[in-house]
């Protein structure tokens, strides 16, 4: 996310965005996730500004949101995290499917700088645990992640081969014997 972004998220939705949080996303604080939707921060203005208009305009069987909040991700379609624009320190909220009213929502941070270092830290472990480069390109994230998943694929085509055998094996034996 550029600067330029920021503003215009700003004007788009009429708000102005903590300090904090401006300082956070430019540059975008893990590269291999520049330009994503897919976690609790994304970074991506057009996209953010659509989720944040249609919070407010109650979409997606939410009521409509206070302005004063700001969804800045959404990482399962049901979980959103959001900070208070009213407070410098910005507190960061869990949101169960965006209700900002469920007994389940709750402030899960005082200063989004908390919760963004938390966020970095536990991302960055996930993403090296599972052999990606967070500091690496999206490209490069999406191309290890593509692999994978062929080979899990082919894992369980292997195992479906096998399990095939196996019972062929057995059924020719079992009426053979």
């Amino acid at each position: 996310m550029t600067k330029a972004d920021l503003q215009l998220i700003e004007s788009e939705l009429g708000i102005t965005l903590p300090d904090s949080y401006k300082r956070a996303v430019v540059p975008f604080p893990i590269s291999a996730l520049v330009g994503n939707t897919d976690y609790e921060l994304w970074d991506d203005a057009q996209a953010l500004i659509k989720l944040n208009r249609g919070l407010r305009n109650g979409a997606h069987l939410r009521p409509a949101w206070l302005p004063h909040f700001f969804a800045i991700g959404d990482p399962r379609g049901d979980e959103l995290i959001a900070i208070d624009l009213r407070d410098a320190n910005a507190p960061a909220w869990w949101l169960d499917h965006g209700l900002l009213d469920s007994k389940a929502s709750y402030q899960s941070h005082a200063r989004f700088t908390d919760w963004l270092q938390e966020f970095n830290r536990d991302l960055r472990s996930d993403l090296e645990g599972d052999g990606y480069n967070p500091d690496g390109t999206p490209e490069n994230l999406k191309a290890d992640q593509n692999r994978e998943m062929k080979r899990g694929y082919l894992g369980c085509l292997l195992f479906i081969v096998l399990a095939i055998f196996a019972l062929a094996t057995y059924r020719y034996f079992r009426h053979n014997l």
